[in-house]
């Protein structure tokens, strides 16, 4: 939670945080940085399926030339 306080002139200062309750803009910084580590995780498990999807295809290869090259 954020506030002013008042000034012994009558005016309002800077705005300051008060309380353990985060900021909308630490709440967005915060949801961002997640989304970030969530979209670098799916990239990261993209490539692993890609990677399998590759040594599966090449132990395809392998047994049509196995079955093949034993008639």
């Amino acid at each position: 939670m954020i506030r002013r306080k008042r000034l012994p002139d009558g005016t309002f200062g800077e705005l300051e945080n008060i309380g353990s309750d985060p900021t909308t803009e630490e709440q967005l910084a915060a949801l961002g940085f997640q989304l970030a580590q969530e979209k670098i995780n799916s990239m990261q498990k993209d490539a692993v399926i890609n990677g399998l999807g590759a040594q599966v295809a090449m132990l395809k290869i392998e047994m049509m030339q196995l079955k093949g090259g034993g008639e």
